[in-house]
């Protein structure tokens, strides 16, 4: 009877063996796709203009007036002393250098970038999406929508970590701290 049951029991940890290995060279292979969902997810791009936001709900919109359309943002945009080309260069940089942020998306024709941030005790990331505006040949301006789509989040830190992003950047073009 054990020598039975034995066998029962290797046999099927040999099956589970043979399926598990199966399923690694499938996604090595890229058809993990089918299995466990393609890299870009299913979080759709932010259109600022038409951003349905109000400061009652749970996220942070730091904009200029005249990029978010009907929302209502939590605070205005500052304007940075460098072109749009040299802000999204150092939105790049900031970016690659922090291990607590990988970039999701970067479209680079609409000036629009979406990272994920977690932070150390945190169990899903963040997701920030930041649009480079530029105002002229010489200044320009951001809209930064930071929010938790999976998990619990609270506002003030969605507000701290705009903040935190913001003071970078301004710290980083030489534009006076607010």
């Amino acid at each position: 009877m054990l020598d039975r049951f034995r066998s029962l029991i290797i046999g099927l940890s040999l099956i589970v063996i043979v399926g598990l290995l199966a399923v690694y060279f499938i996604v090595q292979l890229g058809g993990g796709e089918d299995i466990f969902g393609g890299r870009e997810g299913s979080l759709p791009p932010v259109e600022f203009t038409s951003l349905d936001y109000s400061p009652d709900d749970v996220g942070y919109l730091m904009c200029p007036p005249e990029a978010c359309g009907s929302a209502v943002a939590d605070s205005v945009s500052p304007v940075f002393p460098v072109d749009a080309g040299q802000l999204r260069q150092l939105l790049a940089d900031f970016a690659d250098s922090n291990p607590t942020i990988e970039t999701f998306r970067f479209n680079l024709p609409d000036n629009q970038f979406d990272f994920t941030e977690r932070l150390p005790g945190q169990t899903f990331p963040a997701v920030v999406t930041i649009k480079v505006i530029e105002v002229d040949a010489y200044n320009s301006t951001i809209a930064v929508y930071s929010r938790q789509p999976v998990g619990r989040s609270a506002k003030p830190d969605h507000g701290d970590r705009v903040t935190r992003w913001l003071r970078v950047l301004l710290t980083a073009t030489g534009a006076p701290q607010t």
